[in-house]
């Protein structure tokens, strides 16, 4: 049920002469002056539930472009090492026919 004018008034007086001056004042500040778009219960577990699904969907992608990059570098490790590995085996082979 919204807050009306006189209820939002009297929250004031009341936060006013209970905590101090300051206090009330930056309360109602803090307060919209539209009641109806103080966030609720729901509307906060909705918002939650799109952040996780949300989340979720840019974990996935996230998880997926990792995945390509470490084949990508692999793969390309694995292309320089072995014309390396070829030409140190055939000097390898090469100085062992001429000792």
């Amino acid at each position: 049920m919204p807050m009306t004018e006189p209820e939002r008034h009297e929250l004031y007086e009341l936060a006013k002469r209970h905590v101090n001056h300051r206090f009330a004042d930056l309360m109602i500040s803090a307060l919209p002056p539209d009641p109806t778009r103080l966030a609720t219960r729901d509307d906060l577990a909705v918002l939650g539930a799109d952040l996780r699904t949300e989340m979720d969907e840019l974990s996935g992608s996230l998880r997926a472009e990792m995945r390509d990059l470490t084949s990508q570098q692999t793969r390309t490790l694995m292309i320089g090492l072995v014309p390396s590995i070829t030409a140190l085996a055939i000097t390898q082979i090469v100085l062992a026919t001429l000792a």
